[in-house]
C-alpha cells in the first residue's frame, strides 16, 4: 500500500519531473555547445552534428511508414515543396549558423537569452502580416527591447562581442521565421514527415557550407566523449525533448511553455558552474527586465489563445486540439 501511494505521488508530480528535465536538457546544449567548440570548428561541429540528425530523422520516418504506409507518410503535395525549403532553410540552415557560431563568439549566457526572445520576433513577424495584438503584448515587446539594451551595455563582465549576440539575435528571427512559415505544413501532415523533410532540406545547405572545416577536422584526435557528446546533442534536443515537452503540455496546458523562459537562467547557472562565467548587476537587470517583457508577451498570447477556444465551435476547437 505504501509504495501504490508514493507511486500515485510521483507520478502526480511526473509532468513537472519531465518539464524540469527538458529545461535542463535545452540549457545544457548552450554550455555543451560552447565547450565543444575547443576541439571543433563551428562548421566541423554542424557537418557531424548534422550528419547523426539527418540519417536519424530520415530513419524515424522509415520505421514510422512500414506500420502507416509509405505513400502516407513520404508523399508531400508538390505545391508545398517551397515551404518545406524555406522551412528547412530558416529553421536550420539559417539557425544553425546563427547559434553555433553566434555562440563561439558570445556566452552561453548571452545566446540562450537572446535566442529566447523568438516569442517576441514571433509577434513582430506576425503583426507584419497582419495578426492584431492587444496593447499589453506590445508592452511586453518595449519591456523586453529595453532589457535587451541593458543587458548589452554591460561589456565589462563575461565573454561577448557584436558579432556573437547580432548572430544570436538572427538565430532568434530564423528560428520565429521558421515557425510561421511551418504553421500550415504540421496542420497538413504528421509531425514525423515535416521533421524529416524541412531536417532534409536545411542539412543539405548547412553539410555543403560545412564541408571544408569538416575536411580540416582531425576526426581520428576525437575519442569517445566527444562521439557521445554528438550522440546527445544529436538525440536529446531534437527528438526525445520534444516529445517529452509535447507530452507536458497535452497535460498541463500551454502554461507549461512558459517553462522555455527558465532556459537563460539554467544555462546562466550552468555557465558559471562549468566556465566561471561572472555577470555584473547591470547584466543582471538587463536580463530580469527580458525576462519580464516575454512573460508579459506570452500571457497575452495564452489570454488571445483561451479566448479564441471559447469562440470556437466544438468542431473548430477539435481541430485546433489535434493540431497543436
Amino acid at each position: 500500500m505504501e509504495s501504490e501511494h508514493e507511486s500515485r505521488g510521483v507520478g502526480a508530480f511526473l509532468p513537472e519531473l519531465i518539464l524540469a528535465a527538458v529545461v535542463l536538457i535545452w540549457a545544457s546544449t548552450f554550455v555543451i555547445t560552447k565547450d565543444a567548440l575547443d576541439d571543433f570548428t563551428p562548421y566541423s561541429f554542424i557537418f557531424a552534428r548534422f550528419s547523426i540528425i539527418l540519417a536519424l530523422s530520415l530513419s524515424v520516418l522509415a520505421v514510422q511508414s512500414l506500420g502507416r504506409g509509405w505513400r502516407r507518410m513520404w508523399h508531400v503535395d508538390r505545391a508545398d515543396l517551397p515551404r518545406f525549403v524555406v522551412s528547412g532553410l530558416l529553421g536550420y540552415t539559417f539557425y544553425q549558423i546563427g547559434f553555433t557560431v553566434g555562440l563561439d563568439h558570445t556566452s552561453p549566457f548571452s545566446s540562450s537569452l537572446l535566442i529566447a526572445m523568438v516569442p517576441l520576433f514571433t509577434l513582430v513577424l506576425a503583426a507584419l502580416l497582419g495578426e492584431r495584438y492587444p496593447a499589453g503584448a506590445w508592452l511586453g515587446v518595449l519591456v523586453a527591447v529595453t532589457g535587451v539594451v541593458v543587458f548589452l551595455l554591460d561589456r565589462q563582465t563575461g565573454e561577448s562581442s557584436l558579432l556573437g549576440n547580432a548572430l544570436s539575435a538572427g538565430a532568434a528571427i530564423s528560428f520565429a521565421s521558421y515557425g510561421l512559415v511551418n504553421r500550415p505544413l504540421v496542420r497538413k501532415y504528421a509531425p514525423t514527415t515535416v521533421s524529416a523533410y524541412t531536417t532534409l532540406f536545411g542539412t543539405v545547405p548547412l553539410l555543403l557550407i560545412a564541408v571544408p572545416d569538416a575536411r580540416g577536422q582531425d576526426w581520428g584526435a576525437l575519442d569517445t566523449s566527444h562521439w557521445l557528446m554528438l550522440l546527445y546533442m544529436a538525440i536529446f534536443p531534437i527528438y526525445l525533448v520534444y516529445i517529452g515537452y509535447n507530452w507536458v503540455i497535452s497535460q498541463r496546458g500551454v502554461t507549461a511553455t512558459s517553462a522555455g523562459l527558465v532556459v537563460p537562467v539554467v544555462s546562466g547557472i550552468l555557465s558559471v558552474i562549468v566556465f566561471g562565467e561572472s555577470f555584473g548587476p547591470l547584466k543582471i537587470a538587463g536580463a530580469v527586465v527580458v525576462l519580464a517583457g516575454l512573460m508579459l508577451i506570452q500571457r497575452t498570447q495564452m489570454q488571445m489563445a483561451k479566448r479564441a477556444r471559447s469562440a470556437a465551435t466544438p468542431r473548430q476547437a477539435a481541430e485546433a486540439k489535434a493540431t497543436s
